[in-house]
């Protein structure tokens, strides 16, 4: 039956009802966008420089790892995240701790290095014309010499003390991974690496290679002695045969190196904002930056504590000032956030290694890392995002960025592809086991590993609005209904899935 008018009136209160729900809908979405505004704007460049004036203190004494200024700056973060209302995030407790290994050349008198030949017996002298790499209490080794010529084709070399000539033009290939494996199958006695380099570079070897050392978990040794030797300190003789790759029989030597070890402990700090959604709250966003640096080193105009105000105590405060952000929200984000800050970066990325083996939420089900290390130097209005061809990350991070140009911050990816910067933060640990990344780091500058990189050289206005733009991200990434998804080709070439 038709009734007149009814035909007309149906279609307008439908209309009506779809301006009512579309206004509603506006107003809500309005709403949250000043209340996810509200919260970004909490991170203040006040509250960043407040932060970093602790940690990057004089009194942290650079924050080595391990060492008791460390551990403090860990427990302050800690007190930090309690006070925001964080969960802990390691078990019942905020500071997760893993074990490390700390070597040291024993006294100078232990380390000996004498070599035999036509021309009679030549003992060097610990700390000139050569250094150990001590990873074992004592070990100690004699035979007869072999010429090696590279690492990738070490011969057999069984009974007798292995010497391998490393010069400016094969030092990649050298240090590169390959040299461990390449001892390990050809098995000596005794390992030799004659460097023949110039004395600057034999310095920065000797600072590296031949002083303590942080390891995660128990130290590696094959149980043979390793001598690093200047070319320039080998008996006359045998420099020449070194130097020439001509290697004739009747040299022998005798290796003793003699280490210090002690068994220790290392932080890292979690914390945990717990989602909204029962079905999302089991997923996570990981936030990390690392706290350590490189505490005491070389002094320069007689300053020797090395602040690392950039290095990172710029991502370390940012990470914690976000924190405040998402803790101030009315109402937590559909998926939990994970607030970490590791330490041992600058030993090995150790802690955020420790987290990936061992960790306090699945990281199959941690859907993203955003690691913040460096971002409070260099240009004002720029970024690297590291990672941004990786995954869907990238596109997502550009779209924010542009939609929030009051933050006056360009995102672009990685413009020193040489440098390796990839595999030399925490986000890496993450990015193998499948974890899709961006890595916001703004380069280094002349203050990089220096005692020059103070507080006072920061731009916390700059800071400031970078957090603003992890905050966003990492809002929508809590938020979003899908996790963010790899490019097949870069999973292919990053991701290193468990041996079965």
């Amino acid at each position: 039956m038709h009734t007149p008018g009814l035909t007309k009136t149906l279609p307008m209160a439908a209309l009506a009802l779809l301006v009512a729900v579309s206004t509603a809908c506006a107003q809500m979405a309005s709403r949250e966008d000043e209340e996810a505004a509200r919260a970004a704007a909490v991170i203040t460049a006040e509250n960043l420089e407040t932060q970093l004036g602790v940690i990057a203190h004089d009194s942290m004494r650079g924050r080595d790892t391990p060492s008791p200024e460390l551990m403090e700056t860990a427990l302050y973060i800690a007190d930090q995240f309690r006070s925001f209302g964080l969960e802990p995030g390691a078990g019942s407790d905020y500071v997760q701790l893993y074990p490390m290994t700390r070597t040291r050349p024993a006294g100078a008198a232990q380390q000996k290095l004498r070599f035999s030949g036509p021309a009679g017996t030549t003992d060097l002298v610990y700390g000139d014309g050569f250094f150990v790499q001590a990873t074992a209490p004592a070990t100690e080794a004699e035979g007869p010499v072999v010429l090696v010529e590279s690492a990738a084709d070490m011969p057999a070399a069984s009974g007798q003390i292995a010497i391998l000539r490393v010069t400016t033009a094969n030092i990649r290939q050298v240090f590169g991974g390959r040299l461990r494996d390449a001892v390990r199958a050809a098995r000596p006695v005794g390992l030799v690496v004659a460097l023949d380099v110039p004395d600057a570079q034999f310095e920065r070897f000797r600072g590296f290679l031949g002083s303590e050392r942080v390891v995660y978990g128990e130290v590696e040794s094959d149980g043979i002695p390793v001598a690093f030797v200047a070319q320039r300190s080998l008996p006359e003789g045998l420099a020449a045969q070194v130097a020439g790759g001509a290697f004739s029989d009747g040299w022998s030597a005798r290796i003793e190196t003699r280490a210090d070890i002690s068994v220790e402990e290392a932080p890292n700090t979690i914390g945990v904002l717990r989602g909204s959604d029962p079905e999302l709250r089991d997923e996570y966003v990981l936030l990390t930056a690392h706290m350590d640096h490189i505490g005491f080193g070389r002094a320069v105009d007689g300053d020797s504590i090395y602040n690392g105000a950039d290095d990172d105590g710029s991502g370390t405060v940012t990470v914690v000032e976000m924190a405040r952000a998402f803790t101030s929200l009315a109402q937590a984000p559909r998926r939990s956030i994970i607030f970490m800050t590791v330490s041992g970066e600058e030993k090995g990325l150790l802690g955020s290694r420790y987290y990936a083996e061992n960790p306090t939420f699945p990281l199959e089900s941690t859907v993203a890392n955003i690691n913040l290390d460096m971002v409070g130097r260099n240009w004002s209005d720029t970024i690297v995002a590291i990672g941004m061809a990786e995954s869907t990350l990238g596109p997502q991070v550009e779209r924010i960025s542009a939609g929030h140009p009051e933050l006056n911050m360009v995102v672009i990816d990685d413009i020193w592809p040489e440098e390796g910067f990839y595999t030399r933060s925490d986000h890496y640990n993450f990015a193998r086991r499948g974890v899709p990344i961006l890595f916001f780091f703004n380069g280094t500058h002349d203050q990089y590993h220096h005692p020059d990189d103070e507080v006072g050289l920061i731009d916390y206005d700059k800071m400031a609005r970078i957090g603003r733009l992890v905050f966003y991200l990492g809002l929508e990434l809590a938020n979003q209904d899908e996790p963010p998804a790899w490019d097949p080709e870069a999973y292919e070439r990053v991701v290193e899935l468990p041996q079965s």
